[in-house]
């Protein structure tokens, strides 16, 4: 707890709580710029030859300068109360399209199951750091956005089956896509394959750009038994 605190009084001091938007104090993300924020959001259903993936949903596009913004903060800047803000966009998006009907909300008890199944067939997995890494920034992005996910649409979460087995270069380092291919081949390894087998996994990450992350996550998972593996981020580069 002191350890925290004194994290917090550094922070504070050398990057003060101020609104990306408008320099509004005493907030990372005000209201209103949260309202500005474009919810031109991406989904793909035809993404299984390209990554792997069933479907990919993104609420909004990278090169939205606050949404990016946002996001390094978030990562880099230790700003993890930024999670929040960050899962209410995929929320919004969420809500904005179809695929809202096919999951439970906490706020509507009348809600349809996803279809093929009950609400047990889905299941929120974040994309793991390597302990290194997560030990340098002192939590995960993907895991604090999914929990967020996962409380206000009911859905069971599990941070424990998919891990991330040696580290790896950061992705945003790499331009070229073989490289990051290469860079997270063999990254992942599964703890517990009785939890994925026969589940529609929904598998939370803040960025897809190449996609070669997400891609090696659901190639794992689906050799592991889940049926389909559909990566949610909050934003597309």
């Amino acid at each position: 707890m002191k350890l925290d605190k004194i994290k917090n009084f550094i922070l504070d001091l050398f990057f003060p709580k101020k609104c990306l938007g408008c320099g509004k104090h005493n907030t990372y993300l005000c209201e209103e710029c949260f309202k500005k924020i474009s919810n031109n959001g991406w989904v793909s259903l035809n993404c299984q030859k390209e990554f792997g993936l069933d479907r990919i949903i993104s609420a909004a596009g990278y090169v939205d300068p606050l949404t990016r913004d946002l996001i390094k903060a978030l990562k880099y800047g230790f700003a993890r109360e930024l999670a929040k803000p960050l899962s209410r966009l995929i929320i919004k998006h969420l809500e904005s399209i179809s695929f809202i009907s096919t999951i439970p909300a906490r706020h509507s008890p009348e809600a349809k199951p996803m279809a093929g199944g009950s609400t047990n067939s889905t299941l929120i997995i974040p994309v793991p750091l390597h302990s290194r890494r997560l030990h340098e920034r002192g939590f995960n992005q993907a895991e604090l956005i999914a929990q967020e996910i996962a409380d206000y649409f009911q859905l069971p979460i599990k941070t424990d089956i998919l891990k991330r087995i040696r580290p790896t270069q950061r992705q945003t380092d790499l331009k070229d896509n073989k490289e990051r291919k290469n860079n997270i081949k063999d990254a992942f390894e599964i703890n517990d394959f009785e939890p994925i087998k026969g589940k529609v996994v929904l598998l939370i990450d803040d960025v897809i750009t190449s996609g070669a992350t997400l891609s090696e996550a659901a190639k794992i998972l689906k050799q592991s038994g889940a049926k389909e593996v559909w990566a949610i981020t909050v934003a597309r580069g």
